[in-house]
């Protein structure tokens, strides 16, 4: 799965690497960024890629009581055609999801959970493949939120945890998930694949990071690496 994560990267170096035609005037680095919090992310429009925030944890529209709803924070690849919280958004709510790198925990000999960051080698931003819906709240008011795509993890992620959400670092696997009126998700589903562990590394960081409350340098401070 993917439950933390962190974008740490300038605007100037999203905006040229995505193409973004909008962008939020808010953006800060994030050190910690966990579920129900506000993420940055981006959809196609006619007129180009537009940036901008979506709560993390979907909340289909149809929920009718969203206190009951647990917000779904990943989806599975393997069942995306058959959960009814998500093939409705297959073809026309696609979105990515901007970070640099995302966190795992693995459970020691002592029962202990060890945080571990995972990122690219080069250190660039990446994007999540993901889903977003609006959810109607009141008349005036709607929930607009996303869930980040997961699929087994590679030969590196693996032994921390099994899963791994999907990596998007490619322009044209970029371009094919998010452009919905040009590519349905027929065209765009072979780009939701585990990022190659070669291009990848990691690094066992402070316990810090457990504690959402913390979002600061301290989170990505390394203490081993694999």
């Amino acid at each position: 799965m993917c439950g933390r994560f962190t974008l740490t990267v300038e605007q100037e170096m999203l905006i040229d690497s995505f193409d973004l035609l909008t962008f939020p005037d808010d953006y800060m680095p994030r050190y910690n960024i966990a579920p129900t919090q506000n993420i940055l992310a981006a959809v196609h429009t006619d007129s180009g890629r537009k940036a901008g925030f979506l709560r993390w944890g979907l909340v289909p529209y149809w929920v009718k009581d969203t206190k009951k709803w647990k917000p779904l924070i990943n989806a599975r690849v393997e069942s995306l055609t058959e959960k009814a919280s998500f093939k409705h958004l297959l073809n026309k709510r696609r979105c990515i999801i901007f970070a640099d790198s995302f966190y795992e925990w693995k459970v020691d000999e002592n029962g202990k959970k060890i945080p571990y960051r995972f990122m690219k080698k080069d250190e660039a931003p990446f994007a999540f493949a993901g889903l977003w819906d609006r959810k109607q709240t009141t008349s005036n008011n709607s929930v607009v939120s996303c869930t980040i795509i997961t699929t087994q993890a590679n030969e590196l992620v693996k032994d921390v945890h099994e899963r791994m959400p999907v990596m998007l670092t490619e322009k044209e696997a970029i371009e094919s998930w998010l452009n919905t009126t040009k590519y349905s998700f027929r065209d765009a589903k072979d780009m939701l694949q585990s990022f190659p562990s070669n291009s990848q590394k990691c690094y066992q960081v402070s316990l810090a990071v457990n504690n959402v409350k913390n979002d600061n340098l301290d989170c990505i401070q390394a203490v081993n690496s694999l």
